[in-house]
């Protein structure tokens, strides 16, 4: 049996040594790089004709701790959504972004029953708008048709015991206001007991209600937004 070099066997284990210092390193420098991605989880990370909407936490201080960052070439806006103002929305909710238009996002979310809301970033504003909401484009669960969407409705009481709608352009924020009849309360009074069915085209909102006994309720206007 040949006897092995004391040199070689040195040499062989100081190789060896340093090769699992290596490996350990690499180990390291990925664990490192893997940490630092997880610090920032997007909830809203998108872009749309030139206007973008980030949403994201920092979970090494608060996984609730929501920053919005929204904008477009020209105007960048930063705000934290734990805030005060905006405790209603719920944390964590929901990164669905139910429609687009030429300058905001909007967001849908809800607080229970007929309690809805609808958070619109709006690239031209520092503060996104938050307010109650009843239909919006594409509206899964209501009759709602429009060839605007930039339009979506709020209902309001008013002082005859019975509803308004309120018709909302999400850019602008300029509105007008359709007073619905008295005799058209029904139920308990809440608009989907009210209304079966809202159609907008070419400026015209037409609001339908059906009645037991075949009869159509028709109500037609042309909008007037300012």
């Amino acid at each position: 049996m040949k006897k092995i070099p004391l040199i070689l066997i040195i040499l062989t284990f100081f190789g060896c040594n340093q090769k699992e210092k290596n490996l350990n390193l690499a180990k390291t420098e990925t664990k490192t790089q893997l940490t630092e991605k997880s610090e920032t989880i997007f909830w809203i990370d998108t872009i749309s004709n030139g206007k973008f909407l980030k949403i994201y936490s920092k979970p090494e201080n608060d996984w609730q701790n929501l920053t919005a960052e929204y904008g477009n070439e020209n105007k960048k806006h930063k705000i934290d959504l734990r805030t005060e103002e905006y405790q209603m929305l719920g944390i964590p909710f929901t990164n669905q972004i139910e429609w687009i238009t030429e300058k905001s996002f909007a967001l849908i979310n809800g607080c229970g029953t007929n309690c809805r809301y609808v958070l619109i970033f709006n690239t031209e504003s520092e503060k996104p708008i938050v307010m109650p909401i009843e239909y919006y484009p594409e509206i899964k669960h209501a009759d709602y048709k429009t060839d605007n969407r930039n339009l979506y409705i709020s209902v309001e009481q008013n002082n005859y015991n019975s509803l308004n709608l309120i018709i909302i352009e999400t850019d602008s924020q300029k509105k007008d206001k359709v007073n619905l009849p008295k005799d058209w309360n029904r139920g308990i009074g809440q608009i989907y007991d009210i209304i079966d069915k809202i159609e907008i085209k070419n400026s015209k909102i037409k609001i339908v209600q059906y009645q037991e006994n075949g009869i159509k309720k028709e109500l037609n206007r042309i909008l007037t937004l300012k």
